[in-house]
């Protein structure tokens, strides 16, 4: 399967590790009405095709910052070749309003964390071991059962 043109593709405007990155390639996150739907990401490449994954995920699932990727000839993605052992958080925020989502991303910015927003509803959050992602579930969780926000892992 190879992008065409005309079809989805998620961007990452600025990828965490944007410096380090030095290629593109893509990854297949489904069809819509049709039309097969893809998320652009960011790596280094450290092969003919395998790259470190320099950004965190929106929508592709079961990788995360740092993973090396093995990528097919037309550079999709087609499998993780080395886990860096981080964790991928999604948090949509929706119809929140702006002075909660603020607070809530505050409070997250005090804990640490890397984060990369998609839209302003959209925010993927990277948890550098298995501690601090505990960490960020909770308070995640907690939010949730407030109705502050919806949040999912990258699994």
């Amino acid at each position: 399967m190879k992008y065409q043109v005309g079809e989805y593709e998620a961007i990452h405007q600025s990828p965490i590790w944007k410096d380090r990155a030095n290629f593109i390639f893509a990854a297949h996150i489904g069809v819509k009405d049709g039309k097969n739907e893809w998320e652009q990401l960011w790596g280094e490449q450290v092969a003919p095709n395998r790259f470190i994954l320099c950004c965190i995920p929106f929508f592709s699932h079961n990788m995360a910052l740092g993973d090396e990727i093995e990528t097919n000839a037309d550079f999709v993605f087609q499998r993780v070749i080395w886990q860096s052992g981080q964790f991928t958080f999604r948090v949509w925020f929706g119809s929140q309003d702006i002075v909660t989502r603020e607070r809530i991303v505050q409070e997250l910015k005090l804990m640490g964390l890397l984060m990369e927003w998609s839209s302003e509803n959209l925010l993927a959050i990277s948890a550098i071991n298995d501690i601090e992602a505990q960490k960020i579930a909770d308070y995640l969780k907690d939010k949730e059962e407030k109705s502050l926000l919806q949040y999912e892992t990258g699994l």
